[in-house]
């Protein structure tokens, strides 16, 4: 029997546009008539257009089957991405934390280190203190003594001043 790409369409259950594509495939080629001004195949024809039709659609399911893998891949590595992402936060925060406790840490001995430094002042300022408190207390001292003579020195010159009268009543 002879098919035309009208019965060709009809038999494969394809457009015609894609029995005329097949037929001018260079496969298809040694099968090809020219009947009434019609390009044409015999069966032989019309059996190697099927097959090459299901080489493209076997071809087509492997791609599909390939696309699917590759989309499954690609969530795959997409998901494993973002793990690694959160994982990488998660240390981040950790990090962030430690900065934190060391940056508290070098604060406190900042402080502990300027009291330090402030009590080896007293201390070194110590010695002037107890010196200028020495001072004082002889100044003092001096002071206390210098009276005492005083009263002292008018007490012996009010009795050498007194009469014999007073000397005697004294006692």
């Amino acid at each position: 029997m002879i098919y035309d790409a009208f019965k060709i369409a009809k038999q494969l259950n394809v457009s015609k546009v894609t029995a005329y594509a097949k037929m001018k495939l260079p496969e298809i080629k040694p099968f090809l008539i020219f009947h009434n001004g019609k390009t044409c195949v015999d069966d032989k024809g019309l059996e190697a257009i099927k097959q090459s039709l299901k080489y493209n659609q076997n071809s087509e399911a492997q791609a599909e089957v390939a696309a699917t893998s590759v989309t499954l891949l690609k969530e795959d590595m997409i998901e494993i991405l973002k793990n690694n992402i959160d994982f990488i936060k998660e240390q981040l925060n950790v990090k962030d934390g430690q900065i934190y406790n060391i940056n508290k840490l070098l604060e406190n001995t900042q402080v502990l280190f300027k009291q330090e430094q402030e009590k080896n002042k007293i201390v070194l300022s110590l010695p002037e203190t107890i010196k200028e408190h020495d001072i004082q207390l002889v100044n003092t001292l001096n002071e206390s003594l210098e009276r005492q003579r005083a009263i002292t020195a008018a007490v012996e010159d009010s009795r050498r001043k007194r009469g014999i009268f007073q000397k005697l009543f004294d006692r």
